[in-house]
């Protein structure tokens, strides 16, 4: 326990950091701008439900980040996903084109983290050939003030990490990348016990998007993972 709260100390720093740099800077009228998505921007329906443009998007690694179950909810009871700046780290992600109006709606969407851009060098395209030359690309970084490991009062929601993992599912097979479902279990620090299954049919979900493989995938990292209480 102590060794996981002064793990949690040491990322604050990392992120303080991070917010040291300007957050959500306007980007210059005419540029060319991408975000990053790492959480639940990485699931198409949840993509889209704020920008409807962004169907299709491609896989990218980001290097010199570490994704983590670490930002409060608040209000809402839960831990979600974050990212914050760490050497010899790094995440895979999905990348999409926004136009600068876009920008602003999903900084709206986002209002708890600060968006901060990433430096094109520290991305990995998979081999892919990606103009990114005199092109933004942003992502949504940790707040400090939020940043805080899953608890009894604000666990990890499975309804979440099925958003999450479904959407990573849906990249492995577009473009078949036959290790990214499990890269982003392996790239993700913070799993916790504080681990609540709040599914809608949680004794029967295999009408959820890939439950069954999500279930599967999940219960080889974690042994407690059948063992959640419903919620």
């Amino acid at each position: 326990m102590m060794k996981q709260f002064l793990f949690f100390i040491f990322l604050i720093g990392f992120a303080s950091a991070s917010v040291a740099k300007d957050c959500n800077i306007k980007p210059k009228l005419g540029s060319k701008n991408f975000i990053i998505g790492y959480g639940s921007l990485m699931e198409r329906d949840s993509r889209i439900s704020t920008n409807p443009a962004a169907y299709r998007v491609e896989p990218v690694m980001i290097k010199g980040f570490q994704r983590i179950w670490g930002h409060n909810g608040k209000n809402y009871k839960t831990t979600f996903l974050t990212i914050i700046e760490k050497q010899d780290a790094q995440v895979n992600a999905i990348f999409y084109p926004l136009s600068i109006q876009g920008l602003q709606k999903l900084d709206e969407r986002e209002k708890s983290y600060c968006r901060v851009k990433v430096d094109t060098n520290n991305l990995n395209f998979y081999g892919r050939n990606v103009k990114a030359h005199n092109a933004n690309f942003w992502v949504y970084a940790a707040n400090p003030a939020r940043l805080q490991e899953p608890s009894e009062s604000h666990p990890i929601a499975q309804s979440y990490v099925d958003i999450f993992l479904n959407g990573c599912m849906q990249i492995q097979q577009e473009y078949k990348i036959e290790t990214f479902s499990k890269d982003c279990v392996e790239t993700t620090s913070g799993w916790s016990e504080h681990w609540v299954n709040d599914r809608v049919h949680a004794r029967r979900p295999f009408q959820l998007p890939n439950a069954y493989k999500i279930d599967q995938l999940l219960g080889k990292y974690f042994n407690h993972y059948y063992n959640h209480k419903f919620n």
